[in-house]
């Protein structure tokens, strides 16, 4: 029993040493920026193996934490970096784009009343071709009919004369 008990000693000594060590690097690493907050480094400055550290919930969860830390600070310092905007300039800068805009869809405007009388002049023509090419058809269609009139009163002449003809042989 008391080798078990000698045991259970070691491994709470090892642990609490393991602990401490971890506490120390998690500090170093939240310190320094040049340092990555990850398991990996936290292993090279401890000297603990990484899935003995994996095993172990609350460093990786500081090491998240510190990271979150990081990205906060990244941004409060791109926020502070940036100078305050004078308002004369940016409403200068919204005119400036709303006049754009502005030119940008007259323009669109313009080339869409131009395409419009143009297609209205086509349309115009084409309507006045159709007239005509429907005025000559009617016109053909009556030289048709007229001529059709005329075969038919010749047939009838031929027919009147054949009939004479056949009757003077008979």
């Amino acid at each position: 029993m008391t080798d078990s008990h000698a045991f259970d000693q070691k491994n709470k000594e090892d642990f609490d040493r393991y602990s401490e060590l971890l506490a120390q690097a998690l500090l170093d690493i939240a310190a320094n920026d040049s340092l990555k907050a990850t398991a990996a480094e936290l292993s090279r400055l401890t000297g603990i193996h990484r899935n003995t550290i994996r095993q172990r919930v609350w460093p990786l969860e500081r090491l998240e934490t510190i990271k979150e830390n990081r990205r906060i600070e990244v941004l409060r310092q791109q926020v502070t970096k940036k100078k305050p905007v004078d308002p004369v300039t940016l409403l200068t800068e919204k005119l400036e784009n709303a006049r754009l805009e502005v030119l940008h869809w007259f323009t669109k405007a313009k080339d869409a009343e131009k395409e419009h009388q143009n297609s209205e002049v086509k349309y115009i023509n084409m309507m006045k071709s159709r007239d005509t090419y429907q005025n000559l058809l009617a016109d053909a269609n009556r030289r048709v009919l007229d001529s059709q009139k005329e075969i038919d009163r010749l047939k009838q002449v031929i027919s009147i004369l054949e009939a004479a003809q056949a009757e003077k042989i008979s």
